[in-house]
């Protein structure tokens, strides 16, 4: 059954950096070819940041830099080359000798750049120091009087190996492979809220449009389906807690600050928003593909 269509494809080369959309992409098990492939180290720590903690990332942009095709095999010395752009426009290619003090004069702090490792470099992944209430409310920006966001119904095998990483090992993405959010939820919120909901501060892989659903977020109901769109399959996990990046700027872009977005997605949608992916199996998407239900 036709549910919906692909309206945008997105991949992001550096966790937490603005990206690049895309007419077509090759889906792995690991999540879209390209997709966070690069992340940010704490200089100090070298443990892997993201915007959660360093909002000022999103201040910046990455793209690759067309030395040849991106696959969902790179990894290590085979991860392409991208091409940073920092805050005031300057330029940066991820091979660049001096590329981490650079980085590391854009972000006013000590830094450096990494491709992402094999899934058993478990070292690499490991946090520095465990979670705790504490930090996830900082990096969630609980909101006054709000319960802490219930996590039972994800991925009990994802989220088991967040347990002591920062990414699932082999990966840079928070959680899951992909991200998939409708237009038709953006719209909702946006009259819900009064706010701009552009695609891009939500950070999702796809977006698409369902049919017939209007201005609801009918990816909410969505939780077991198995989509079929292009060649791949794809499962949807659950729905997606949002923490504070959603509002925060993004210039490349032209997305302002937006301080009472997390607010809003606590009142009127229970910090929900979009969908987590798994992928069954693996292959090209491309833009206007039909999205057809398979059970």
């Amino acid at each position: 059954m036709r549910i919906g269509t692909v309206l945008e494809l997105w991949r992001h080369p550096v966790k937490s950096m603005g990206g690049e959309s895309m007419a077509a992409a090759e889906i792995g098990l690991t999540g879209l070819a390209g997709d966070r492939h690069w992340a940010v180290l704490d200089g100090e720590s070298g443990e892997i940041r993201g915007a959660k903690r360093w909002p000022e990332l999103l201040r910046c942009r990455a793209r690759y830099a067309g030395d040849g095709p991106v696959t969902t095999a790179d990894y290590d010395s085979r991860v392409q080359a991208v091409i940073l752009s920092g805050p005031d426009g300057q330029e940066l290619r991820s091979d660049a000798p001096d590329r981490d003090a650079v980085l590391t004069s854009w972000l006013g702090r000590a830094v450096t750049l990494s491709p992402r490792h094999d899934a058993r470099d478990l070292a690499h992944y490991r946090l520095a120091q465990p979670r705790t209430a504490e930090s996830i409310a900082a990096e969630m920006a609980l909101q006054d009087g709000e319960e802490f966001p219930d996590y039972s119904d994800l991925d009990a095998a994802t989220m088991g190996a967040l347990a002591d990483s920062a990414t699932p090992p082999g990966s840079y993405v928070d959680a899951f492979p992909l991200h998939l959010i409708s237009r038709n939820a953006l719209a909702w919120f946006a009259g819900r809220s009064g706010l701009d909901t552009d695609p891009r501060r939500f950070r999702a892989n796809l977006v698409v449009d369902v049919e017939g659903a209007g201005n609801v977020p009918a990816e909410d109901e969505w939780s077991g389906y198995r989509l079929a769109i292009g060649e791949a399959v794809l499962r949807i996990d659950s729905r997606t807690v949002r923490c504070a990046m959603p509002g925060r700027p993004q210039p490349h872009f032209g997305l302002a600050d937006q301080p009472s977005m997390t607010g809003a997605l606590v009142r009127q949608a229970n910090r929900r928003l979009g969908v987590n992916v798994l992928v069954e199996r693996p292959g090209y998407i491309r833009v206007g593909d039909p999205i057809h239900r398979l059970d």
